[in-house]
């Protein structure tokens, strides 16, 4: 029973092929809202794939880049129905990357408001595309 809300390997960005094309392509938009920084470019593949990055140099502790990524994680798989459905449409889809921009810890409703903020952003660029 998949209600929607779930978080597929599909879904997740794990070519290093892609990953490179996603940060040196000249087709890929980035948007920020503080701790986060979105990364995005569209895709010939149908649906969502994302990353989520936390740096060594941000985080030292694995515990807490592991919670870091766990919250970025769970504000994307509850929000994500926010983007528009390009993934059905046939017309391709999107390669997101996030990535923390702070050395401190950040309550869940904090990033859970920005990543709405993000995805709404996003959507309203694919909008006027």
């Amino acid at each position: 029973m998949d209600n929607g809300f779930g978080l597929k390997k599909t879904e997740r960005l794990c070519s290093k092929k892609a990953i490179d094309a996603l940060f040196s392509g000249t087709d890929s938009k980035s948007l920020s809202a503080f701790p986060i920084r979105v990364v995005y470019r569209h895709t010939e593949e149908a649906g969502f794939r994302i990353l989520v990055s936390v740096s060594k140099k941000r985080l030292r502790h694995a515990v807490d880049r592991n919670r870091v990524k766990r919250q970025l994680r769970e504000a994307y798989r509850l929000n994500k129905h926010l983007l528009p459905s390009i993934g059905n449409t046939g017309s391709g889809g999107m390669d997101i990357a996030f990535i923390w921009l702070t050395d401190q810890h950040k309550p869940s409703q904090l990033i859970t408001a920005k990543m709405i903020s993000l995805l709404g952003k996003i959507a309203q660029s694919q909008e006027q595309q």
